[in-house]
């Protein structure tokens, strides 16, 4: 009678472990898919914010050298510290690299956005100026 009744307690330890897991198992499953969701908007809103700082110029027709060239040194920190490249295109001659002297030799001169160009993901990858007339 002993050890029927220590049988009944181990089989029952067994079916109470076993229910712990279950319940571990489905928690687990239920709020991995809700972080990998959570990721997701996280990573679109990023991707969003991102593209802001340049679609904030599509439009118009004013956007001066100095604007230029904080999107220029914008683009070229980011690139360091996340190894993405953005291109800007469409303003040959302007060193935008020497930022006083691009800012000193074409203050007068107004451009305007002729395209933006996205990668698979949605990120800005290329953006082209001309100038406005």
């Amino acid at each position: 009678m002993e050890n029927a009744s220590k049988a009944l307690l181990i089989a029952g330890g067994i079916l109470i472990a076993m229910l712990i897991i279950s319940i571990g198992v489905y928690l687990y499953i239920n709020y991995s898919s809700v972080g990998e969701a959570y990721q997701t908007r996280m990573s679109s809103t990023e991707i969003q914010k991102f593209n802001e700082n340049f679609t904030r110029y599509e439009g118009r027709e004013n956007i001066t050298i100095q604007e230029i060239v904080t999107l220029y040194n914008f683009v070229k920190d980011y690139e360091l510290k996340t190894g993405v490249k953005v291109t800007i295109n469409g303003i040959s001659g302007l060193k935008l690299d020497e930022p006083a002297n691009a800012i000193r030799n074409n203050q007068t001169q107004l451009f305007k956005v002729t395209k933006i160009e996205y990668d698979n993901t949605g990120v800005v990858n290329k953006i082209t100026f001309s100038k406005s007339n």
